[in-house]
């Protein structure tokens, strides 16, 4: 990544877009500029306090967000300034999200869990929004922010694993690190619309690229349980990718990654888990994103997700969520 990373206009907005936040302080009074920004850090990510370097006076930021699937991605273009998440925020204001920061341009440091990365050059890390973080911008930066809830790892990366990857720095000078950030920066850059099926296949290829990086950079455990954790997240995708398919069966996972039933069992039950609920929590998590974010039919829904009818689908749903589909999307949509 080089100083001339695309950069979304921070004051575009295409027709029919999801941008949620469009801002610049660039035209506000210097009494307004700072408490505007700080007001929108806190409601575009979670509580922050935000300290500014000394003798500074003018603060010029711009910031574009926008809701992909079941992600957020913003784009900030800001004057050198530092967020600070502390144990009495959280408190105030809980929240279990991922934000991803990739510098574009300039630099900035995350640090979370006593561990520090500086970030440039398309580098990219993870601060949690559970645990008190800091994030600073040493320099005038362009930074992709992208917001997810850790379930969405949750298939492909342990928790113990996603644990320590907090504040570390993932280069993008190759392997998955790399094509990590020219997807998100592509992401980020285009104000693209997308029909429901192709949020779902792109929100998807984000994750598994993240996940992938995330695996790659962290080892944790001894060489045993990497290699149960890897026989883990290889029956989890595969269960993922026949998400669709009613008649595919834990035997076929098997076949397909010579695994033995029983031994496939002994994998989730070490996470806590079966095969079956497991899978049936991801189902119903991709169930509410698609009542929420699209306008399919039910039965439609039903199909995508392995249901043989909609009848069946919705009994599950309601047992799940206290609630039926439709119900369900009138009341939260």
């Amino acid at each position: 990544m080089t100083d001339s990373a695309p950069f979304v206009d921070p004051v575009r907005t295409a027709p029919g877009s999801a941008t949620t936040v469009a801002l610049s302080t660039r035209h506000l009074t210097t009494s307004e500029q700072r408490e505007v920004w700080a007001e929108t850090l806190d409601s575009t990510y979670c509580e922050m306090d935000v300290d500014w370097p000394s003798g500074s006076d003018a603060f010029a930021a711009d910031i574009v967000a926008r809701s992909v699937g079941s992600m957020s991605v913003s784009v900030v273009r800001a004057d050198p300034h530092t967020v600070v998440r502390t144990p009495t925020m959280i408190d105030s204001d809980p929240g279990d999200d991922l934000l991803l920061c990739l510098i574009t341009r300039g630099t900035a440091t995350i640090s979370q869990d006593g561990r520090t990365g500086v970030l440039d050059g398309g580098a990219f890390g993870f601060v949690d929004s559970a645990r008190p973080f800091v994030v600073r911008g040493d320099t005038e930066f362009e930074q992709i922010v992208v917001r997810l809830g850790r379930d969405l790892l949750a298939p492909q990366v342990a928790e113990n694993k996603l644990d320590h990857s907090l504040g570390q720095r993932f280069a993008a000078t190759g392997g998955i690190d790399r094509v990590a950030s020219h997807l998100l920066v592509d992401l980020a850059s285009h104000d693209d619309e997308f029909t429901a099926g192709d949020l779902t296949a792109v929100t998807s290829a984000v994750l598994d690229v993240i996940a992938a990086a995330v695996n790659t950079r962290v080892s944790i455990g001894s060489l045993t349980d990497q290699a149960h954790d890897a026989d883990l997240r290889r029956v989890q995708q595969v269960m993922m990718r026949e998400i669709s398919n009613p008649d595919h069966r834990l035997t076929d996972v098997g076949a397909e990654v010579g695994m033995s039933v029983r031994y496939i069992h002994k994998l989730f039950s070490a996470v806590g888990t079966t095969p079956r609920t497991w899978l049936y929590t991801k189902r119903f998590g991709r169930a509410q994103a698609l009542l929420l974010q699209t306008d399919l039919p039910v039965s439609e829904i039903a199909e995508q997700l392995g249901f043989r009818d909609v009848s069946h689908f919705s009994r599950a749903f309601s047992r799940h969520h206290g609630t039926s589909p439709g119900r369900y999307r009138t009341e939260n949509g």
